[in-house]
């Protein structure tokens, strides 16, 4: 039987979380992200095209989510993540109704009834545990561990943020159009809400910097940025040496130290 051989650099294109294993070099930036999430509910991670900010939560954050390194409610986590493309409220009602087993066009038509719908749409889900209602106070304490094993933390990735920029079916001549404010202004009310509230819901965008001017267009976006912001900084020396070195090695191959000194 022939050996499988598995390439640990994924080239252009984003480490998937799969992949987690092969992704080095930004344990200590994971960690600040992670922190800073967990303290505001929402970062606006961005870096220089090319820098890996996708990777960064694919491949970094998300696993480390997984396996508990992150102060949450609840155990479980439902991930939930999509990119603006050409209809941003259309892919965001897509991947909501996928993760939560709903139907799409119903989500949709929810979502635009008011910038807490998406909060309303978790709360309505099976993941949501209101710890202060009369249900659960009254519980037993076997029925509060069954009715805590069930609920959800909820995760939101919007990747590639400045695709509400080079799309003109969301930005056009220097202003966004309904849709594009509505879906930016749904995610600023729900971190609000969620932090004032302390619900368990958190929210990451990923962006380009060379979009960050543009950002003054969204209403409330700018203050954002300035509220909860991390540029995912170039690697250093001792970082690219892991980012070469260490996925080679745990492939069963070797790097040439004279190949790493280029």
């Amino acid at each position: 039987m022939q050996e499988t051989k598995i390439c640990p650099y994924p080239g252009l294109r984003p480490f998937t979380e799969e992949e987690s294993i092969f992704f080095k070099g930004r344990d200590l930036h994971i960690q600040q992200i992670i922190a800073q999430l967990e303290e505001k509910k929402f970062v606006m991670l961005t870096g220089a095209s090319g820098d890996g900010k996708s990777s960064v939560v694919y491949a970094g954050v998300i696993p480390n989510v997984r396996a508990g390194f992150f102060k949450a409610k609840f155990n479980k986590w439902v991930f939930v993540d999509f990119r603006p493309e050409r209809s941003p409220l259309k892919n965001m009602a897509g991947a909501l109704a996928k993760h939560h087993g709903l139907e799409q066009e119903k989500v949709e038509k929810r979502l635009t009834s008011g910038f807490s719908s998406l909060l309303e749409v978790y709360k309505s889900s099976k993941y949501y545990l209101d710890m202060e209602s009369e249900q659960y106070i009254s519980a037993d304490e076997k029925a509060k561990k069954e009715l805590k094993r069930k609920a959800a933390n909820l995760f939101i990735l919007v990747d590639q943020f400045e695709e509400f920029y080079t799309n003109i079916e969301n930005f056009s001549q220097g202003k966004p159009t309904l849709d594009a404010q509505l879906v930016v202004n749904i995610f600023l009310e729900t971190a609000k809400i969620a932090l004032e509230k302390k619900l368990p819901v958190y929210i990451i965008f990923t962006m380009r910097s060379d979009f960050i001017g543009q950002c003054a267009a969204f209403r409330g976006l700018p203050e954002y940025i300035g509220y909860s912001q991390f540029f995912v900084p170039r690697l250093k020396r001792r970082e690219i040496y892991q980012v070469i070195e260490d996925p080679a090695k745990m492939s069963g191959n070797n790097i040439s130290r004279r190949l790493l000194e280029i």
